[in-house]
């Protein structure tokens, strides 16, 4: 990971998120700054029996799978609770 072979990549992958026909320019949603501690509790609020969970919702790593993973427990935990 460092010192001279780093500065030797094997390969370099590059994506153009722009031309992705699904995401239409990122990866995960972005809001202004201070908006996620404003609101992000409200994003996690259960809707009646509608739960939420994706990256959006997480906590901590928030864009990424690792928060698609963390809410995912969270939302499961959510509706556990509410039977």
């Amino acid at each position: 990971m460092f010192g001279p072979e780093a500065g030797e990549p094997e390969e370099f992958v590059e994506f153009d998120w722009l031309a992705e026909e699904w995401t239409r320019g990122c990866f995960s949603g972005h809001l202004v700054p201070g908006a996620w501690t404003a609101f992000g509790p409200v994003l996690r609020e259960a809707v009646g029996p509608l739960h939420w969970a994706g990256t959006e919702t997480a906590v901590h790593w928030n864009g990424y799978f690792d928060g698609a993973v963390e809410s995912g427990y969270r939302a499961a935990e959510e509706v556990r609770r509410s039977l």
